[in-house]
């Protein structure tokens, strides 16, 4: 593609983003300064209707980008967008009253994506099924609870407040912490079987009642990790922002999809590909689905240790803007990192 075409594509494109109307020959040749006539662009753009990269989707009509032009705009063509510092101070702000727990953490990450870019934002949490426990412990709230606290190695926090039983002294909690913690720090949660109970129950002496609410709360945990891996969503009626989506059947049928949790968790695990520190722009049809025909998914991983530990992404039309919500992507997967790393590493020492 030669450079002239290039930059009606690029203004096309930019044009079709901003005003979500096909544009024209002369709508180019008034009002931007190409140095081309009417004649010249349209010349131009019947090649690049040739070529797949334009559409028209009347016979009067000017062109609109086809899923091939936005995907040559995404790796070519588009310019990088700086998010702003009222944006980034926003972040800092909402995700920063949130860093006291994992969910809390993600579902907050949602919301601040979807209002930086306007459009659906989705997170899915890590799978627990392999996940080990990293840490146990028991804090005393009152004589009469304590808080039992669990991170695993992926990163999921899980807390409950239970009551002590009546018959064991509030003042040992510390003690029966470090021996919960020696037992079983490094298992994997469905590696805690009778023989280890046993053992933990042996140690407590006639304090083993301490051990019955511990237990409750882990069997609550293996209960969670059976369920579905979770999806956050976010500014799910943003869809009717656009002019696409504001026939009530198609924005019913976006609004029905979502709601299919394991649809959403698989279309963010298909776009998966080898590099997990990249960002990914799935456009239209290249997503498979026939409900994403006219949808664009952008998506990351965010990370803890190292290791991806979930995703995150933005659902939105094809007509995106896709510079802005790749660079709030990073932002916000960056800004997740950190978060994360003195959640779960920076407090342990590790």
């Amino acid at each position: 593609m030669n450079e002239r075409k290039r930059k009606i594509l690029h203004t096309i494109i930019n044009e079709y983003v901003t005003n979500a109307e096909p544009v024209g020959s002369r709508h180019i040749a008034k009002n931007l300064d190409l140095g081309l006539s009417s004649a010249t662009i349209r010349n131009e753009m019947a090649d690049l209707e040739e070529m797949g990269y334009l559409e028209q989707p009347h016979t009067s009509a000017g062109r609109v980008p086809s899923d091939k032009g936005y995907r040559f705009y995404v790796n070519e063509l588009m310019n990088g967008y700086e998010v702003s510092q009222r944006d980034i101070d926003l972040l800092a702000v909402a995700m920063e009253m949130k860093l006291n727990q994992f969910d809390k953490v993600i579902r907050q990450a949602s919301v601040v994506l979807s209002q930086l870019t306007n459009y659906t934002a989705v997170l899915m949490t890590p799978e627990m099924k392999h996940g080990a426990i990293k840490t146990i412990e028991l804090v005393p709230v009152d004589a009469s609870s304590m808080l039992i606290i669990l991170v695993t190695n992926e990163g999921i926090m899980k807390n409950k407040r239970v009551y002590i039983p009546k018959n064991v002294d509030h003042k040992i909690i510390p003690q029966v912490s470090a021996l919960m913690k020696e037992k079983l720090s490094g298992l994997l949660l469905n590696e805690i079987d009778m023989k280890k109970i046993n053992e933990i129950k042996k140690a407590l002496g006639s304090n083993y009642e301490m051990l019955f609410p511990v237990l409750d709360f882990i069997s609550d945990i293996i209960d969670d990790i059976q369920k579905e891996t979770e999806i956050y969503l976010s500014g799910v009626t943003n869809i009717f922002n656009f002019p696409e989506y504001r026939d009530v059947t198609r924005a019913k049928e976006f609004i029905e999809f979502l709601d299919d949790k394991q649809s959403v968790a698989k279309v963010l695990s298909d776009a998966e590909e080898n590099d997990e520190h990249a960002i990914h722009v799935r456009i239209g049809s290249e997503n498979g689905l026939d409900i994403m025909q006219n949808l664009s998914l952008v998506t990351t991983n965010y990370h803890l240790g190292g290791r991806a530990a979930g995703r995150l992404g933005i659902i939105g039309p094809t007509r995106m803007n896709y510079s802005k919500v790749i660079a709030n992507i990073n932002q916000i997967s960056n800004y997740l990192d950190r978060l994360l790393k003195e959640l779960y590493i920076d407090d342990n020492g590790e």
